[in-house]
C-alpha cells in the first residue's frame, strides 16, 4: 500500500497514531467509570466471539485480538488484523510472538479494504468506526462479510452535551478527524444490520471520577451504585441511552 492510494484523512489518522496520543493521563482520570461496565463488556464479547470459533475474522485494528480472541480462548480457521499504522502494526506483531492465535497483519485503510467480496463471517473492531469515513467504512464491512455474516464494535457516543465539552478541552486525546457516533451513525448502523445494542456509563461518568479521588479500588460502593443506577435508568427511560459515553453493538447483515 503505498501513500496515493490511502485517502487524506487516513494519513492524518497514520501521522497521530505512529506519533502516539497523549491518553495515558486522561484515561486514569477515567479509569474507575468503566470498570463494572467492563466486566459486562468482557463477557459479552466472550459469549458472542464463541461464532467466531473456526470461522474468518477481520479485526478493523490490531490491539484487541489479544483480550478478545487470544484472552477467550477463541481459535478462528483466520484472523486478519489491519491498521493503518504501522507503529500498531509492529506492536501487535510483537504480542503475537507469545500467543496461540497468530494473526496476519496487514498496513491497510479500512476506508479500502484489500479482501475480496464475502471473505469473512465475523468483523470487528474497538473504538475504531469514529476514525474512518463511516459510511465508507460501513459499505466495506458489508462487502467483505459473507452473507449472514456478523460484526461487534464498540464506539464512543457523541450526542451527550457534556462529553462535547469534555471532548472539546482535551484535544490532546483524540486525532482531528475522529467522531463519536452520532444518531445519524446509529441509524446507519440499523439500515445494514439486525443490530442488539448495551451502552455503557452515564451517571457511571462523574461518580467514577469521584471515587478515583477518593479510592484505590474502582470496585467500590461508589461505583457498584452509579453501575446499577446506568442499568435501571436504560430500563426505565430507553432515550437516556443516548446520552451515554460508549455502546457495543452486535450485528447480524441483513
Amino acid at each position: 500500500m503505498t501513500e496515493s492510494q490511502i485517502s487524506s484523512r487516513a494519513l492524518r489518522e497514520q501521522e497521530a497514531f505512529d506519533e502516539g496520543l497523549q491518553r495515558d493521563g486522561y484515561m486514569e482520570v477515567f479509569d474507575h467509570t468503566c470498570h463494572l461496565f467492563l466486566r459486562r463488556r468482557d463477557q459479552l464479547i466472550c459469549d458472542e466471539l464463541q461464532y467466531a470459533q473456526g470461522k474468518d475474522v477481520l479485526e478493523l485494528g490490531s490491539q484487541s485480538w489479544r483480550a478478545w480472541v487470544e484472552g477467550n480462548d477463541i481459535r478462528p480457521a483466520n484472523l486478519h488484523c489491519i491498521n493503518i499504522s504501522q507503529e500498531e502494526i509492529d506492536q501487535g506483531k510483537e504480542s503475537s510472538r507469545d500467543t496461540k492465535v497468530k494473526p496476519n497483519f496487514y498496513l491497510m485503510d479500512a476506508n479500502c479494504l484489500e479482501f475480496e467480496d464475502d471473505s469473512f463471517d465475523f468483523v470487528y473492531g474497538c473504538a475504531i468506526l469514529h476514525h474512518l469515513d463511516y459510511g465508507r467504512a460501513l459499505d466495506e464491512v458489508c462487502r467483505v462479510l459473507k452473507p449472514g455474516g456478523r460484526i461487534l464494535f464498540v464506539e464512543p457516543l457523541g450526542i451527550n452535551p457534556v462529553g462535547k465539552l469534555v471532548r472539546a478541552i482535551t484535544p490532546f486525546a483524540r486525532t482531528v478527524d475522529e467522531k463519536p457516533l452520532m444518531f445519524a451513525e446509529l441509524a446507519e448502523l440499523e439500515k445494514k444490520f439486525h443490530t442488539r445494542h448495551y451502552y455503557e456509563e452515564l451517571f457511571s461518568v462523574p461518580l467514577g471520577v469521584i471515587s478515583g479521588f477518593l479510592f484505590d479500588n474502582a470496585d467500590n460502593w461508589l461505583t457498584r451504585f452509579a453501575f446499577n443506577l446506568d442499568l435501571s435508568l436504560n430500563r426505565a427511560f430507553p432515550p437516556l441511552r443516548y446520552l451515554f459515553r460508549h455502546v457495543l453493538v452486535i450485528g447480524t447483515l441483513k
